[in-house]
């Protein structure tokens, strides 16, 4: 399903029949005009999807803010204009994308803002714990992070899983190999031992999941002393969030991937204002 008929869908599911109240009230043809109000500052996401999710509806739009770009309190992010029936059935679905992907956005924004303090210059990624799948990377990314794969399709991830099936980290990255000559392959490992055997065996990416800090920093030491630190990319997962996030952005990781970005995100109050044209 594309992003459009899942936005569709989400409009479909919230109308069903109809706004049973709008209709009630307003005569046919009446027409008001609505201004998407920031309730706080954050960086802005969702935008372009509300705008064309309103115009599903025949209504004129115009935004105000950009996907991507920071505002304050009380900005005016976009602006909708036309029937007023059809404004308030899109209302709220096009709210709660924009203050979903804006929160995620913002989150993903200082998540990185809090690595730069600490010294680090790893990338915030995200994971596949999502809820709205595409809409919760893509507002990662507008925050400045990395959407990681979005599926299972699209990138090659060897899960702890994959490793002790196979029997054994090189033997996994061999049968993949084999059947996916060329891609670019990501390891997860469950202590230093095996992240320095995925790195030996030709590992992209090594992940190291879940770990306490002294495997980190023992990782690490064995990977520069091997001379491999430089041949192989370094994620951190399992557990990360925004309030340890500084500890973990000190060891120099390339990746930090945080699945409380979108499987807990925080919302980004935005309200709807209008008034009869």
């Amino acid at each position: 399903m594309s992003w459009k008929e899942s936005l569709l869908q989400m409009l479909r599911d919230d109308v069903g029949r109809g706004d049973i109240t709008s209709k009630a009230i307003f005569p046919k043809g009446f027409r008001v005009k609505g201004a998407a109000i920031a309730g706080e500052p954050g960086i802005a996401s969702g935008l372009m999807e509300a705008k064309w999710l309103f115009e599903q509806r025949g209504l004129k739009v115009s935004l105000k803010a950009e996907d991507g770009k920071s505002f304050r309190r009380g900005a005016t992010l976009l602006e909708v204009s036309g029937d007023a029936i059809r404004l308030f059935e899109a209302e709220r679905t096009a709210l709660n994308i924009i203050g979903r992907m804006s929160g995620i956005a913002t989150e993903a924004a200082e998540a990185a803002a809090i690595v730069r303090r600490a010294g680090g210059k790893a990338k915030i990624a995200a994971t596949r714990k999502t809820v709205l799948r595409w809409f919760d990377k893509k507002a990662v990314v507008a925050g400045g992070g990395f959407p990681h794969r979005l599926g299972l399709y699209d990138a090659i991830l060897v899960k702890t899983s994959h490793v002790r099936l196979a029997g054994g980290v090189c033997e996994a990255l061999q049968r993949v190999r084999r059947k996916a000559p060329g891609k670019r392959i990501e390891v997860e490992v469950c202590d230093a031992g095996e992240a320095i055997e995925a790195a030996q065996c030709g590992a992209n990416t090594i992940m190291l999941d879940n770990f306490p800090h002294s495997e980190i920093a023992r990782a690490f030491k064995i990977l520069n002393a091997a001379g491999l630190r430089s041949k192989v990319r370094v994620e951190l997962s399992g557990g990360i969030t925004m309030r340890n996030l500084g500890r973990y952005a000190k060891y120099g990781a390339d990746l930090i991937s945080m699945g409380s970005l979108t499987h807990s995100p925080k919302w980004l109050q935005v309200s709807m204002r209008t008034k009869a044209l």
